[in-house]
């Protein structure tokens, strides 16, 4: 049977609970098996530079997830290996913090253009400060001395901009590249954004697809207890989620 009508048979589903079971079972299948809009599948995960080391592959991901939301993703990725490509310094926190603003904003401009460009550069210098002084400049640090990814996901959260979205995206890629054992994952819920609302609308799992708080949670939830009852990993399914929405299925 052709796959995309496997999934039509999936949302005929009528119990909402079986029919959200079924999707991530079905989605997670389709990604691992790049069908369809996976068969070309890249993920944030799959911008890292390889030639590189582990900590400045994971100074990559700290400095870029930052930016990643309202713009395009794969331009930001992409303008973001030219930046690295140009000159690595300048994901390095410490070059980051001593770098006068005005040149600062100029170097994020020219190679990743974020529509919040002051936010932009406010992020990088107030999250290199912390990262320094907490971390010894190495987001891998913030993974040590602790297997609880609920303890992980706080100290994530003590960095500005790195909320349940950008924070938890964050979380999904780091764990994901370079596959820290934790506890409790499954108590950390996917970043949910429009693209995820919409989808989960369409999907008739939710009565709509305003952006509020309300329908934020009532994602989380459905594809948080999904997951769990499918018995697949978020960090996987976000991936292809992440994939659906920035093509905009």
């Amino acid at each position: 049977m052709n796959h995309y009508k496997s999934f039509e048979k999936i949302l005929k589903i009528t119990n909402k609970n079986n029919r959200a079971i079924e999707i991530v079972h079905y989605i997670v299948s389709t990604y691992n098996k790049k069908l369809g809009v996976f068969k070309n599948r890249i993920n944030a995960e799959d911008f890292v530079p390889k030639n590189t080391n582990s900590k400045e592959k994971a100074l990559f991901l700290f400095y870029v997830i930052q930016l990643d939301y309202a713009m395009k993703s794969e331009r930001l990725y992409k303008g973001a290996i030219k930046l690295l490509k140009y000159d690595k310094k300048y994901f390095n926190p410490k070059v980051i913090l001593n770098l006068k603003q005005i040149k600062l904003k100029s170097i994020i401009k020219k190679f990743l253009n974020p529509r919040y460009i002051n936010e932009a550069v406010n992020r990088w210098k107030k999250n290199s400060k912390v990262l320094i002084e907490e971390y010894k400049g190495d987001p891998i640090n913030i993974f040590k001395h602790s297997n609880n990814a609920l303890i992980i996901e706080k100290r994530i959260r003590e960095f500005r901009g790195f909320g349940p979205k950008i924070g938890n995206f964050f979380f999904r890629a780091m764990v994901n590249t370079f596959q820290f054992k934790l506890n409790n994952i499954e108590e950390i819920t996917q970043p949910v954004d429009r693209h995820d609302i919409r989808l989960t609308y369409e999907w008739g799992l939710i009565g709509s697809k305003e952006i509020n708080d309300k329908n934020i949670k009532m994602v989380k939830e459905i594809l948080q207890k999904a997951c769990i009852k499918a018995k697949k990993s978020w960090l996987v399914f976000d991936r292809a989620m992440w994939i659906m929405g920035s093509k905009k299925i």
